[in-house]
């Protein structure tokens, strides 16, 4: 059987088992350009699998313009990788061949990439892209040669020069791209020369019996000038001359709607570039290999044998299934997993940056080849699936081929679900052959199937699984609008389904996937058909290639679409709806309502096996309606996994319901992205500011376990829906600086008011004590703690610097969080998150910082690990009720000199260079190194990331863009960063602004007088920076003996630590640390506070905060607070500095309004 296909062909010294190909499909399971384990394991497994040729994905030849998300074999730091890449091949009985790239405009995937153009390429109207010079032209053919040579040493036994899509060979080839006018452009001659140098080089660095392939389009689509398919054959009879020994024949480019060739969807017929393929063969007499969506062993065996081709490639055939060869060689036919071209997986996996790796609706585990392999069941274990759609059937065969006991359960009377009623839009039909051959697997496999039968949780009760797989599927989404329920109202799975007949004018409300399909279905079948979309485009949720096929089918049946469109009703045949604030009619005979699906009601299903001790999972649309490609992962992931005691144990309860505020911010986001790493464990539930950046933000995040809710944390009801339910809220939200430098008042009543709020709605709970509750705060509430007093520790004086209204509304929040009442709360003070954000390089706080001032940092990453951290079981109960410090830890302990020097080194630029120190502040800037620095992380392991390679990676990153030629040019150099520091510092609240302008409280605030600043010294006066010693930590005193647990301090100790504090303890009886006592401060203000917050918060008298920072005055009264002053200002800066607006106030008025007296 398919014996064409399965024999062997010799190419020079390469023998080949068969005839097919696993071409060289980008598949970003690289590491920052290396070869990985994960991409071995994907080669072997199709290898193994019995592939002939493994083409190795893209590798770059030149090294500036080698992107980090794929491979390179441009330096010789590479071969090592590559050489364990092909040892794998070689021992899985499999032959390597990689492919040579220099992918021009491609490259831009990564910034720091240069990219490489044949001609001059405007892309703005300021900014043209130079054509490359003859001295480039020449170096860059000698990088194909070196990187040849690179392959033969690693142990490849062919090689392929890519000369395809728009990449630079083919970019000088093409005359549709190429406008140069030298000897390298005009006449097809010029063009090839230097694809032909190119090859010449590869040739002459390679042993003569290695066999170079050429891929190659077969001529240009959607280009003014292209190559046309006879200037192909021609310049491929140059190429075999110049030592190319294969053809390999694709099509497609990447800036053209030609891109549709390149990786083509199922709206392209099968074999549809062979032809072309055929002639170019027959007009050069060259070994050629045939491309473009041959997903047969039927197909590939009628083109070798009609001598069309002498080998082909099968990709996405092989991701779909790695056995396809053999299967299809030991006559199992029938249980090939075919592609359907969907392109959801590989092409949109590919280009979205935010999928880690390429992957495959019909194969889950590509790139997860170890995480999700079928390996054996222990114990052969029932598992009740619900539902026989695509991921119903995914689980079961997964299940079956574990050794486990899967039986179905299915409403309706067939199996394929949603999948197969897809198959009926038009040009996919293969979707309906894949669910129906899928059917055909399960019933071979011998899976016990019940239709007709839906799951219930009587049946359950009855079944008594190990497991339930909930695989319901979801229904179409009805209008909540007048007129939805008319007669000739139908949704888009009715006609589809073939329930209803359609006829005449339609509008088709919802221009999503579902309903173009729906909309092409329609026209195919006579009717004149409107599309009405409520978002600015069409195809929205459609990947790139197939976005291109569906919108020309839409131009050429005539379909009409109209966007940004709001419907609000159906009445009297005509839809109608808002757009651009006008109300637009459209007549119709039907209406057709395609606005997405809503996941079908389980709760039943799950309170069953709750209450029975069943493990229970919901998988694909049941979760929540989404891509078929999520369905079949979900489902393969639980039938890999439910026997696992980890996933497992998750499974076993419902997911732990997380609310995070500040979700869109940088250490918010690292944190939900963590928490959704671990699901099925956690759920989470995010509050969002709607704005358009949250709103694209979100879309990168999306996830059935994410629920966002759109609203203010200012609001309490809307904090109230976020909390209830809840059994984790993890409160990182705030207004920052600068915003809060900006909005003082706003800042006041938004990070003060949403603490309070969160505090409330805990209190409204049913059980108040089962929610754990981590608020954020801030080392900007322990101030400034310049030389001598850089040293510091949770319990330290609070002591915000003045201006500082961000500061004094974390003060506030953190006391509210501290005396809350509740039994689980923990304060975590977040210190300054690296990379920090690039909008504060424009505002005046630049110069608010002494440029000695220390700070100890802490990566994003790791600030989400923590926080994700300490919703995990194993948190001990001592970790609650107390503050702690966030770091990464001492490896991230800079000066502020030294922060901007490792920021700004790479492009040339120095501190000292750019600040005028004179006008930097000599004090009044948070910052700390921290005593306390690892208590966090001894409670919630958090540090993964080792410093020194954190910041190297960092800075080759930076070094590697300021190479780019492009990047560089944008790149503020030292002068212009003078200027531009220099006319910020005049902004308002900028240090000159202050002089300039006699605002004598901020000189007071931020020099201490005008006389100190004018003696601050210059760089040519000798100014000193230096890197304040890490040696001999200092330990403030906090007033009582601390080697008693706070516990068991009695009431003569806690006399004593207030009246270090200038207080005077009241009460006669101490409840227990967190109970809010009595004190008087030495200003006479009678106030309430706990032990808890006085001594492990750092807390003093709050009204002392109302009006004015003094805080000379404080430190005469109180010799706990001296430790932070006098040894930095000494007896001088003697100032009391008027508050604008009043914490003190604001924090009364909202406890006031909640109730929270």
């Amino acid at each position: 059987m398919y014996e064409k296909l399965f024999s062997p062909i010799t190419i020079k010294g390469m023998e080949l088992k068969n005839r097919v190909i696993l071409p060289a499909m980008g598949t970003r399971m690289s590491d920052h350009k290396m070869v990985t384990d994960k991409l071995i394991r994907y080669h072997v497994a199709r290898v193994k699998g019995g592939n002939g040729l493994n083409m190795v994905e893209v590798a770059s030849v030149e090294p500036l313009s080698s992107p980090k998300q794929f491979l390179s074999i441009a330096e010789d730091m590479y071969i090592p990788g590559l050489k364990k890449l092909t040892d794998a091949i070689h021992e899985a009985g499999g032959k390597a061949g990689i492919q040579l790239w220099q992918g021009s405009i491609a490259v831009s995937f990564d910034p720091a990439a240069i990219m490489y153009v044949a001609s001059d390429m405007p892309v703005s109207a300021e900014l043209t892209l130079p054509g490359i010079s003859v001295e480039q032209i020449h170096y860059i053919a000698d990088c194909f040669g070196k990187a040849a040579a690179r392959a033969a040493e690693a142990g490849f036994d062919c090689v392929e020069f890519h000369c395809a899509h728009n990449y630079l060979p083919h970019s000088f080839l093409s005359g549709g791209i190429n406008h140069r006018t030298d000897e390298y452009g005009g006449s097809l001659e010029n063009r090839a020369r230097f694809p032909l140098e190119a090859i010449r080089a590869i040739r002459s660095a390679i042993p003569e019996d290695m066999p170079i392939f050429m891929r190659i389009d077969a001529h240009d689509d959607y280009l003014e000038n292209g190559l046309t398919i006879e200037e192909v054959a021609q310049f491929c009879k140059w190429a075999k001359e110049a030592g190319v020994d294969v053809l390999d024949i694709s099509r497609g480019n990447i800036i053209t709607p030609a891109l549709k060739y390149e990786v083509p969807s199922l709206d392209l017929p099968c074999g549809f570039n062979i032809d072309n393929a055929a002639y170019i063969r027959k007009e050069t007499g060259m070994l050629t290999v045939g491309v473009g969506r041959i997903n047969t062993p039927e197909l590939a065996e009628q083109i070798l044998e009609e001598d069309k081709v002498d080998m082909v490639v099968i990709g996405r055939g092989q991701l779909a299934d790695p056995e396809f060869c053999n299967k299809a060689k030991s006559g199992k036919r029938e249980d090939i997993v075919t592609c359907v071209g969907c392109d959801q997986g590989c092409y949109d996996g590919f280009s979205n940056l935010d999928m880690p790796h390429i992957t495959c609706l019909r194969n889950p585990a590509v790139g997860l080849e170890a995480e999700l392999e079928p390996v054996p069941c222990e114990e052969p274990e029932k598992v009740l699936i619900a539902g026989g759609g695509i991921a119903g059937m995914q689980a079961a065969l997964i299940l079956k081929e574990r050794g486990a006991r899967p039986v179905i359960y299915e409403s309706g009377d067939h199996l394929g679900g949603q999948f197969l009623l897809a198959g009926e839009a038009p040009r996919k039909q293969e979707m309906k052959a894949a669910m129906l051959s899928m059917a055909s697997q399960v019933k071979r496999a011998g899976i016990e199937v019940h239709l007709n039968t839906p799951a219930t949780p009587e049946l359950i009760a009855e079944e008594k699984p190990h497991t339930v797989i909930c695989a319901i599927g979801s229904s179409p989404i009805s209008l909540k609008i007048p007129g939805a329920d008319g007669e000739n109202v139908v949704n888009s799975h009715q006609v589809l389904g073939g329930k209803v007949k359609v006829s005449g004018t339609a509008v088709v409300i919802g221009g999503g996937l579902v309903g173009m399909e729906a909309a092409e279905y329609l026209a195919e079948n006579g009717c004149k058909v409107t599309v009405l979309e409520m978002l600015p485009e069409v195809c929205a949720d459609i990947g790139p290639v197939r976005k291109i096929c569906v919108m020309e089918e839409i131009a050429k049946r005539g379909i009409a679409t109209v966007t940004n469109i709001t419907v609000n009703r159906i009445e009297n045949g005509c839809v109608y709806g808002s757009k651009d604030g006008k109300e637009e009619s459209y007549p119709c005979d039907y209406a057709v309502v395609a606005v997405g699906s809503r996941s079908n009601d389980s709760s039943a299903l799950e309170e069953s096996c709750r209450s029975e001790g069943i493990a229970f999972v919901k998988v694909g649309d049941a979760l929540r309606a989404r891509r078929a490609m999520n369905a079949t992962f979900e489902a393969q992931e639980a039938a890999v996994k439910f026997d696992q005691p980890e996933y497992r144990a998750a499974i076993s309860k419902a997911p732990r319901t997380v609310f995070v505020t500040g979700g869109t911010g940088k250490m918010g986001i690292e944190t939900v992205k963590q928490l959704l790493a671990r699901k099925p464990k956690f759920a989470v539930r995010m509050l969002a500011r709607p704005s358009a950046k949250n709103k694209e933000l979100v879309k990168k995040i999306a996830d059935p376990y994410l629920e966002v809710i759109w609203g203010d944390m200012k609001d309490y009801e809307t904090i109230l829906k976020c909390v209830t339910g809840a059994d984790y809220v993890l409160h990182i939200g705030a207004m920052v600086s600068p915003a809060a430098d900006k909005y003082p008042e706003e800042t006041l009543y938004t990070n003060i008011g949403s603490t309070l709020n969160i505090i409330k709605a805990i209190k409204e709970q049913p059980d108040p004590d089962k929610v754990k509750f981590a608020y954020v705060g801030t080392v900007a509430m322990t101030g400034d703690r310049p030389v001598p007093v850089n040293w510091g520790r949770c319990g330290d004086p609070i002591n915000p610097s003045a201006h500082d209204y961000y500061a004094m509304s974390k003060v506030f929040s953190e006391l509210s969080v501290f005396d809350s009442g509740l039994k689980y709360w923990v304060s975590i003070r977040q210190t300054g998150q690296y990379p920090p954000d690039q909008g504060a390089g424009e505002e005046p706080i630049q110069h608010h910082q002494n440029p000695n001032n220390v700070l100890e940092w802490s990566t994003a990453v790791e600030s989400g690990i923590c926080m994700a951290n300490l919703c995990e079981d194993w948190v001990s109960e001592e970790f609650w009720r107390k503050a702690y410090n966030l770091s990464s830890g001492k490896g991230w302990r800079f000066a502020h000199w030294e922060l901007m020097n490792f920021s700004f080194g790479p492009m040339g630029i120095r501190y000292q260079d750019v600040f005028d120190v004179t006008k930097c502040a000599l004090y009044n800037f948070h910052g700390q190194y921290y005593t306390d620095s690892d208590l966090l992380d001894d409670y919630l392991h958090f540090r993964v990331i080792p410093p020194e390679s954190y910041r190297a990676e960092v800075t080759a990153e930076m070094e590697a863009m300021m190479k780019n030629p492009m990047i560089a040019a944008m790149m503020p150099n030292t002068q212009s960063m003078k200027e531009n520091l220099e006319k910020i510092s005049h902004k308002e609240m900028g240090t000159s602004w202050m002089l300039e302008k006699d605002q004598e409280d901020w000189i007071h605030a931020f020099f201490g007088s005008r006389e100190k600043q004018q003696q601050i010294k210059t760089m040519e006066e000798g100014y000193e920076f230096y890197h304040p010693s890490e040696e001999n930590p200092v330990y403030m005193d906090h007033g009582y003996d601390e080697n008693k647990a706070l516990e068991d301090l009695d009431a003569e100790d806690i006399r004593k630590a207030a009246w270090f504090r200038g207080c005077e303890l009241l009460d006669e009886t101490i409840p227990d640390i967190y109970t809010p006592i009595r004190f008087r401060c030495s200003q006479g203000h009678e106030y309430k506070m706990s032990v808890n917050a006085m001594l492990r918060g750092g807390h003093w008298c709050p009204e002392c905060q109302r009006n004015t920072w003094h805080y000379a005055d404080m430190a005469r009264k109180s010799p706990f607070y001296a430790q932070v002053w006098t040894p930095v200002h000494g007896n001088e800066d003697d100032y009391s500095i008027p508050m604008r607006f009043s914490a003190f106030d604001i924090w009364n008025e909202l406890k006031d309004k909640l109730g929270l007296v």
